[in-house]
Parts: structure tokens; C-alpha cells; sequence
């Protein structure tokens, strides 16, 4: 329940106090040291890359992204592409770090997020294109390798300190416990951001705001319910975290890039939700007994 009320208290502070929004950019410095801290004795091998579970969750991404875009496209370009990217947004770099909390197999969904991430990089320069309003032919893939090194520069570093220094590893163990922290931090930068978006720079009609924070509740509720029923009893918690709990600042930064900043309210709503699921994961998990 603690857990839970810090991560409301992040997101009520992001909306309140969206002051702290020009540091947004050391978010991709905390996921790094969540993901450092998450990994830390965890070994991620092959063969968690190679589960076929990650088959339906690509599978899955690229089947919600068609049918809600084909869809959204009834309304306005606008919500068609918000939808579009918010179904491709990869697995969130911190969703082991949940996992971890929630007692699920951290090395399968880190093993979503290094397959996923890869995914989304190399499939949105060849879709976007088509889809792009503004006739966009390309994308920056050094950018989008930056964001894969958040990913992959961590997973490097941990697997190669518990290869060459396993004695490192335990003496460094207590900082895994910050990782949480770490966590909260992101929370209240990539809130206060989409708050400042909404009330300093939005220029679109509040009907289009509000229709993009419907479909970005619709798909959160998807994804999370779409996973853990493909899942079953045995990986439902993992494929839930794995499809619902997505890489939004990836699509932000895509979709302020390449896109307009209208469209990359979807991934913004989107950020506020997931975590609002996250949190009451958190206060419904059963709490360890003391004394028995």
C-alpha cells in the first residue's frame, strides 16, 4: 500500500506542480538506473528471448495499432495516429521493475523490452511514412538507436559485472531498493510534462484532447486485460505487463519529432493511466505476513 501511494503522490505532484517539467530530459537517465538496478542480479538469456509468448505480444502490437487506427481514421487523422502509436509503443523499459514488485518473472519481461524496443525501431520508420499526414519519408534511426541504448547499455553493464565481478554485484545489492525511487521520479518528470503540454502548448480543440485521452484510456484497459487473458493463470501478470505497460516516452519523442505535438497527447494520457493501473496492482497485492 506504501508503494501505491507514492506512485499516486508522483502523478498528483506532476499535475499540481508541473514545474519540474524542463528536466524531463533526465528521464532517460532514470530508466537507466531502474532498469541498473532492476538487473542487477537477474541474467537474461536467450531462451527468454526466444519464448514464444513474445511472438503473440509483437503479434498482438501490430494488430491493435491496425484495427484502432482504421478505426480512429472514422474520427480524425489525429486520433487515428495517437491510437497508432500508443498500440506500437513497445514494452516500458521500467515494466521489470514492476513485475519485480508484483513477484512475476522479471527475465521475460526483459527480455519484451530489449525485443520489443527493437521491434517498434526497426517497423515505425517503414510505417510511419504511410501514414504520416505531413508526407514524412523518414526517420532519424540515430535517434531511435539512442533510446535503444537506454535499454541496452544497463542490460550490458549488469550481465558483464555478474559474468566478471559477481563479488561487485553483492557488495552494490543493497542499491537495488532505489530503483523504486528512481522509478517515482520519471512518474512525476513525464507527468508534469504532459500537464505543461496541455495547459502552455495544445493548440487543438478541447473535443480532440478529450477523444484522445478516451481512446488512450480504451487501449490501456486493451492492452492490460488483453495480456494477462492471453497470459492465463501461469503468465498473466507477465504478458499484462509485457503489452499493457508501454515505452511512452519512445512514442512522445516520436510523435513530437516526426508527427505533431496534438498526437503525442495519446502516449501522454497514456502514462497517467498505466501508472494509475500500476498503482492499484500495487494496493491489491497481498502484503507478506509478519511472524508466521
Amino acid at each position: 500500500m506504501k508503494k501505491s501511494l507514492f506512485l499516486f503522490s508522483a502523478i498528483a505532484l506532476g499535475v499540481l506542480v508541473p514545474q519540474g517539467y524542463p528536466y524531463a530530459y533526465l528521464i532517460r537517465y532514470l530508466i537507466m538506473l531502474i532498469l541498473f538496478c532492476s538487473l542487477l542480479d537477474i541474467k537474461v538469456d536467450v531462451k527468454s528471448a526466444l519464448n514464444p509468448r513474445l511472438v503473440t505480444i509483437i503479434a498482438m502490437m501490430m494488430a491493435i495499432a491496425g484495427i484502432t487506427a482504421w478505426i480512429g481514421n472514422w474520427f480524425s487523422t489525429e486520433l487515428a495516429l495517437a491510437a497508432f502509436m500508443i498500440a506500437m509503443a513497445p514494452t516500458a523499459a521500467a515494466a521489470p521493475v514492476m513485475t519485480r514488485f508484483l513477484d512475476g518473472r522479471v527475465d521475460y519481461v526483459m527480455a519484451s523490452v530489449v525485443v520489443t524496443n527493437s521491434f517498434s525501431a526497426i517497423a515505425l520508420p517503414l510505417v510511419l511514412p504511410l501514414l504520416s499526414p505531413n508526407g514524412q519519408t523518414s526517420i532519424n534511426l540515430v535517434g531511435l538507436l539512442n533510446t535503444l541504448t537506454v535499454v541496452l547499455l544497463p542490460l550490458g553493464i549488469t550481465q558483464l559485472m555478474q559474468y566478471f565481478t559477481p563479488q561487485l554485484v553483492k557488495v552494490i545489492q543493497p542499491v537495488k531498493g532505489a530503483g523504486f525511487y528512481f522509478w517515482m521520479a520519471a512518474i512525476y518528470l513525464a507527468t508534469a510534462k504532459a500537464t505543461h503540454f496541455i495547459e502552455a502548448e495544445s493548440t487543438s480543440p478541447w473535443i480532440v484532447i478529450v477523444e484522445i485521452a478516451g481512446i488512450s484510456l480504451l487501449l490501456c484497459a486493451l492492452n492490460f486485460g488483453l495480456g494477462r487473458w492471453l497470459g492465463g493463470y501461469d503468465w498473466g501478470q507477465e504478458m499484462g505487463q509485457s503489452l499493457g505497460q508501454k515505452n511512452t516516452l519512445f512514442s512522445i519523442w516520436v510523435c513530437l519529432t516526426f508527427l505533431t505535438p496534438a498526437i503525442a497527447l495519446g502516449p501522454m494520457f497514456y502514462v497517467v493511466f498505466q501508472n494509475l493501473y500500476n498503482s492499484y496492482l500495487l494496493a491489491r497485492k497481498p502484503q507478506p505476513k509478519v511472524g508466521v
